[in-house]
């Protein structure tokens, strides 16, 4: 009787389909308290808008200042988070950072002539629009002054706010002395145009401004060994190729502030100009959309960005960065000065080919540099790049990296590469599919060997099936990726699945064995039939037996050929007394996984490895090289099940050597181009002594391969480590009585009969130790080499050659070693006599 069916459960799983598949509404991605936060914070940023509009150059002053009189300004404030007096931030260094920035700008262009044009925005040729991924080293300095968190008091600076941590040490807090630093910049692509200040307000900012928002990993190697991620948002003004960018947080209003950051009134001016359109512009598109928008603006918290009223404390940075100039100087052919105009050209012909490609020639593609120093006024440090002109090239060499639009083009080459690569590993896999396609070359084959290269595989699918969506750019090569490792994962998990069934009586029969039994795969004959069992007594039962059906079992031959599984589950189905009633133990639930259940664990075992790689990104340095590297190892040992198979089933070779150095190194590319390559579209750190043991390890395995194949699966390892099986090529000696004689068919060796010249007796011989017989599958003539009574046997190497080119069989045929494995791929008998014959 069916189990009665629970109404309420049937209910709250309708209801709970019903709210799945309900349409949003525009008040359901927020809750009420939420949207109170973010109604409070819009209504702060836009109060700061106003008092930023309304200051002027010299308003933020925080130091005090002695003119050439010798009167003494007061220090100047401004009333925004982060920037007032009693907010205690460490602004005496303020000067200090603008004076660095004009240093590594003066430097990045130096004077013409002893002029110095770029004050005057008169300098080398720039880039136009400075969007790339940059990278390098940095180094730090203290500030004048010593901050820590206990020295502030954010429930009195910032009221309203619950901080969360705001006791302990804040995040972003840099304590090493060096470390590695990325920056990825996105500027917008339109330029607005200004009016600058006349030449005597010098430095100049050169007329047009951009927007620009970047986002910086810097990773403290020796100190905390932490990776801090953040987002900065600020202006870069192209002609001078200064960017300026800050955080912004719920204690630092950093981007209402910035134009009084920069260098001079004119870069204060421009930036007022465009910030005050730009700000105005997402407050009201935030305040529009505040109960569906849950992203604060310019919030530099990348992992939570969203509104909260439970904010955590962290440091706070400026950046000033300089681009450098791509390309050296243009010289006038008749030996001139050089021509500031022909640079110019050449840039901007580049830029537009890049935006806009259309197949114009341009160069040689340069570079994105840049030096930068970065300023924290409430842990008051400096992080400065290691460059010229306080290091020498060959130590540091500033930020260096590609354009967005190069960074691009490589991601989408390294994409179809990969796809390449996987297409050349399915077409392998599709070859070898043929070679194995019976029973008895799948049964060699390692499930494990296979299964290693199915997860991966799904693993890359996965990743490609993720990022197509949101891919722009890289749409058409992440397509490609997905569709090559789909096909790869369809055609493996359909292997994989044959190699299951073929494989599964095998697994059945070692489950059902009993512990005493032993396998008679011996390389000796099988023994002499058993006598025949003593007739039953009178009264044993009745005489005339029953019917067939109910005292013979029926076996049936599976298409592998293997009929031990079959035999031994008949046997242990039939009752040894026939008078005994029949047992009524209840049946026991077989322990095989089926198929389908191993490919869910695959699939929840590539997840979890997915998750633990991705977060490893947050993990200390070495910690995070010793789980890549550990996993890279795992995934390049998928060799070593199949050698594992090949010495349990005395198996010399199961899979084809293409398929075998195929994907040896198909396998091994991507790992190279991350391991070796410095510049991959990651930046990720390489390890070039990790991948050449890496190789190394993969060459072994396959080395080993070889060495089965050519003298042996089981050579070196001790007999009792491995079960007993039937060997194919055995040392064939006259004197072998035990191991039951030679194989049948094999000719004696012609007598010859010789004089000794000396004596002139006659002496007769038997000639050489090599016999003949007919091969019955291909009738040819085989020679064997047999070791006469007396002889010692010869060297290892040349006994083990020798061997391999006939088999022998347990009922005492022998072949030619082509001809028999031709034959054994396809059934498990003996050409002669129809006798079972082992797996090879």
């Amino acid at each position: 009787m069916p189990p009665a069916q629970n109404p309420a459960g049937a209910f709250l799983f309708i209801l709970v389909l019903i709210w799945l598949l309900f349409p949003e509404s525009d008040h359901r991605s927020q809750s009420l308290a939420l949207s109170d936060v973010a109604v409070d914070r819009l209504s702060r940023y836009r109060d700061a808008l106003g008092i930023f509009n309304a200051t002027k150059w010299g308003d933020f002053s925080p130091q005090n200042k002695t003119d050439e009189n010798g009167d003494v300004a007061t220090a100047k404030f401004l009333n925004l988070t982060g920037f007032r007096e009693h907010d205690g931030f460490a602004w005496d260094d303020l000067e200090t950072f603008r004076q660095k920035g004009l240093r590594l700008s003066r430097h990045a262009v130096p004077p013409v002539d002893g002029h110095q044009r770029w004050d005057v925005a008169q300098g080398e040729a720039l880039w136009t629009n400075a969007s790339g991924t940059v990278h390098g080293q940095w180094l730090r300095r203290p500030g004048s002054v010593s901050r820590g968190f206990d020295w502030y008091n954010l429930t009195r600076s910032v009221p309203g706010v619950e901080w969360v941590g705001n006791k302990v040490e804040w995040a972003r807090n840099v304590t090493g002395e060096s470390g590695k630093m990325m920056l990825r910049l996105n500027g917008n692509k339109t330029l607005n145009h200004y009016e600058q200040l006349p030449v005597d307000m010098a430095p100049l900012s050169g007329g047009i401004i951009r927007s620009l928002r970047g986002t910086a990993t810097v990773e403290d190697t020796t100190g905390s060994g932490l990776n801090w991620e953040m987002k900065l948002w600020g202006v870069h003004w192209p002609r001078q190729g200064v960017i300026l960018m800050t955080t912004t947080s719920e204690k630092f209003e950093g981007i209402f502030a910035l134009p009084h950051l920069s260098p001079g009134p004119d870069f204060f001016q421009s930036s007022q100009m465009l910030l005050n359109q730009t700000l105005a512009r997402v407050i009201r598109r935030k305040e529009k959309h505040v109960y569906v928008d849950q992203q604060m603006p310019w919030s530099s918290d990348i992992e939570n960005p969203m509104y909260t009223a439970y904010p955590s404390p962290h440091c706070e940075y400026i950046m000033y960065a300089q681009v450098h100039p791509p390309l050296p100087p243009a010289y006038d052919s008749n030996g001139g000065p050089p021509s500031p105009i022909k640079t110019e050209d050449t840039i901007r012909a580049i830029e537009s080919e890049l935006q806009y490609p259309v197949g114009a020639p341009i160069p040689k593609i340069p570079n994105l540099k840049m030096s930068a120093v970065i300023y924290s006024p409430d842990c008051s440090f400096f992080l400065e790049t290691k460059g010229s002109p306080d290091f020498p090239p060959s130590e540091g060499d500033h930020l260096t990296g590609a354009k967005k639009e190069v960074h691009t083009h490589r991601i989408k080459t390294w994409l179809l590469l990969y796809a390449l690569v996987v297409f050349g590993q399915v077409r392998l896999l599709r070859d070898q599919m043929k070679e194995s396609f019976t029973p008895s070359t799948m049964g060699r084959v390692s499930f494990g060997t296979i299964s290693m290269m199915l997860i991966v595989d799904g693993m890359t699918f996965t990743a490609a099936a993720t990022w197509v969506p949101s891919a722009a750019a890289t749409f058409l090569p992440t397509l490609a990726l997905m569709f090559a490792s789909f096909l790869s994962m369809t055609i493996g998990g359909s292997f994989l699945a044959k190699i299951h069934e073929v494989q599964l009586p095998e697994s059945r029969a070692r489950q059902t064995q009993p512990p005493t039994a032993q396998t008679s795969n011996t390389s000796t004959p099988p023994a002499a039939p058993p006598a025949p069992p003593a007739p039953p007594p009178l009264d044993a039962g009745p005489l005339l037996p029953g019917p067939v059906t109910a005292s013979t079992p029926v076996i049936i031959i599976p298409y592998d050929q293997d009929i031990s599984a079959e035999i031994a589950d008949s046997a242990s189905a039939v009752p040894l007394n026939p008078t005994a009633s029949p047992r009524t133990d209840p049946p026991r639930a077989s322990t095989q996984l089926t198929f389908q259940a191993i490919i869910g664990r695959f699939i929840l075992f590539s997840l979890c490895i997915s998750f633990l790689g991705i977060s490893s990104s947050t993990w200390y340095p070495l910690p995070r090289s010793v789980f890549l590297n550990a996993c890279a190892t795992i995934y390049l040992s998928f060799w070593v099940p199949q050698i594992y198979r090949n010495t349990l089933r005395n198996c010399r070779r199961a899979l084809a050597w293409p398929f075998v150095a195929g994907q040896s190194i198909l396998r091994l590319l991507p790992v190279a181009y991350f391991w070796v390559k410095e510049d991959n579209f990651l930046y990720a750190n390489t390890d070039t002594p990790a991948f050449i043991f890496l190789a190394g390890w993969v060459w072994i395995q396959v080395v080993v391969l070889a060495a089965q194949q050519m003298v042996g699966p089981r050579f070196g390892i001790p007999l009792a480590w491995t079960p007993d099986a039937w060997d194919y090529h055995p040392i064939l000696r006259e004197d072998n009585v035990e191991a039951g004689g030679l194989p049948i068919g094999l000719v004696a060796p012609e007598e010859r009969t010789s004089v000794d010249r000396t004596t002139g007796e006659k002496s007769t011989s038997h000639g050489s130790g090599v016999r003949a017989i007919d091969c019955a599958i291909c009738r040819e003539v085989l020679e064997v080499p047999v070791i006469r009574a007396g002889e010692e046997e010869s060297s290892v190497v040349s006994g083990v050659f020798a061997r391999r080119m006939y088999m022998v069989t347990p009922c005492r045929h022998i072949f030619h070693t082509a001809c028999l494995e031709s034959w054994l791929r396809f059934r498990l008998q003996c050409p002669i006599c129809r006798d079972e014959l082992p797996p090879v």
